[in-house]
């Protein structure tokens, strides 16, 4: 059961910061859906289409990395601040169970946050007569791509609060290293299957580079 403890312990640790994530994304739907809540939208926004426009293609991806920066630091920061590592080494269980369990928390929650407003807003702009704009799931795949492109930016930002290095020096070296890896993946609509291959060898030498600071780290 500790598994389900530690992630309980994570998704209450993580809900606000998913909470103001969940709300720009709702506000940015409803404005694509006609109601204006958010300034930044213009009165024909609603006829616009689905998921290739400004707001698919860079507004909500920006909401995106920030979402999984604040996600990744916190999981992080937060257990230095309240000197909580080392509570949780000294538990009967492997390092590298727990921070498993802590990296699928955070994704999974950003995933939540940031996919299934925009599945349910795709099958309702895909229904007939919802909106006066054509509809093409193949529109979609940039904002899923983007999406799973998250992980990486949430993968380095951990591995950047998890280190102890100086901010100015190595300690941010991840995250910019990350970020031009992000831009190259998620803003071409070409070279999907490269993209996700990328982003998947990516993906895997940050949580390698996690699991070996986790045993480096002193944490006292």
């Amino acid at each position: 059961m500790w598994p389900l403890t530690l992630a309980y312990k994570e998704f209450r640790q993580l809900l606000p910061i998913q909470i103001v994530g969940f709300a720009i994304v709702l506000l940015t739907i409803l404005g694509m859906c006609g109601i204006n809540l958010l300034y930044f939208f213009n009165s024909n926004s609603h006829a616009e289409i689905p998921f290739y426009n400004i707001t698919t293609f860079q507004l909500l991806p920006v909401v995106g990395t920030l979402l999984a920066g604040t996600t990744g630091y916190w999981q992080t920061l937060s257990e230095s601040m309240r000197g909580t590592w080392l509570f949780l080494w000294h538990r009967p269980v492997s390092r590298m169970r727990i921070t498993l369990v802590k990296l699928v928390s955070g994704i999974g929650l950003i995933w939540l946050v940031m996919v299934l407003p925009m599945l349910v807003y795709a099958l309702w702009a895909g229904s007939k007569g919802s909106i006066a704009a054509p509809f093409l799931w193949e529109n979609t795949l940039m904002y899923w791509k983007s999406c799973f492109g998250l992980s990486m930016i949430y993968l380095s930002c951990y591995l950047s609060g998890l280190r102890q290095a100086r901010w100015y020096g190595t300690r941010l070296l991840p995250v910019l290293a990350v970020s031009g890896a992000f831009l190259l993946t998620t803003t071409t609509e070409y070279y999907a299957g490269l993209s996700l291959l990328l982003i998947f060898a990516v993906d895997a030498i940050l949580i390698a580079a996690i699991f070996t600071q986790c045993h480096l780290e002193d944490f006292s």
